[in-house]
């Protein structure tokens, strides 16, 4: 479904152009769910949004290829990109403040990909966002969708973050470390939350993290970057008994496990 072939990305915002991802390379079957996990600055963000077809600054240069389902993201027209994001991909980031819009209601929000992409009516609309409001399991949809983000808790907006993004049934979820900013206890229940949304809808998800420990319970496959290098990937399981890079070591050591019933 996803190809991502020796990408390599360049900013030249400086005298000296910077590189933040060599060579970076990655597949994502339909339906899987693939761990990628790095410290700050190590271009794990930058890869993906790069894949969501986000990283459009004007002193950015990548190289490489990025194709998903035979459309090649980073050359393809523009109105082709804009038909793909937040229809076939979608994409959560980790503090919904930053993504909501403070001045606009919840519902209005969630209903934004399908004014793009479909042609509901507004009633149409409401009772597809109600629907999504309550698939991701928060309580008393309607006052959410009446609500303005600064309403709801860390975590109810993280739903409401995941319910916008899965609104269209996309083929693959980006996951930008959606578990950050929020407690242990809400981490876990968003994981799980993720799980179900893999199971029940087949939506692929490129999960992307610091904390292997929670990788662990959500991936398949974990690939681990440093320095905008990919330094480890494989089998979640292998990567965490037979982790062959120093730096998986010590991730995987100084890490706390966090346990999902």
């Amino acid at each position: 479904m996803l190809h991502v072939e020796d990408l390599n990305i360049e900013f030249h915002d400086h005298i000296i152009p910077e590189t933040v991802v060599y060579d970076f390379d990655l597949d994502i079957e339909s339906g899987e769910i693939v761990g990628l996990v790095g410290e700050s600055g190590s271009g794990k963000s930058m890869s993906a949004l790069a894949i969501a077809g986000l990283l459009n600054r004007h002193d950015a240069r990548k190289k490489g290829s990025i194709v998903f389902e035979g459309i090649d993201i980073l050359n393809c027209p523009r109105e082709i990109l804009r038909s793909v994001q937040g229809d076939k991909i979608s994409m959560i980031f980790q503090e919904p403040m930053t993504s909501l819009n403070p001045v606009k209601k919840i519902g209005w929000q969630v209903e934004e990909a399908l004014r793009i992409h479909t042609d509901m009516n507004k009633e149409e609309r409401k009772q597809k966002a109600l629907e999504m409001l309550k698939e991701v399991e928060l309580d008393d949809p309607e006052r959410i969708y009446r609500s303005y983000p600064h309403q709801l808790s860390g975590g109810m907006r993280q739903r409401v973050m995941i319910a916008a993004a899965m609104i269209n049934s996309p083929k693959l979820l980006i996951a930008d470390e959606p578990t950050t900013a929020l407690d242990v206890t809400v981490q876990a229940q968003i994981v799980s939350l993720l799980k179900r949304i893999n199971k029940e809808k087949g939506t692929a998800i490129l999960f992307i993290s610091h904390d292997l420990s929670l990788v662990r319970q959500l991936c398949k496959r974990v690939i681990v970057m440093k320095s905008g290098y990919i330094v480890d990937s494989g089998e979640t399981e292998e990567i965490f008994s037979n982790p062959k890079h120093e730096y998986t070591k010590n991730l995987i050591s100084s890490i706390p496990q966090v346990k999902l019933d």
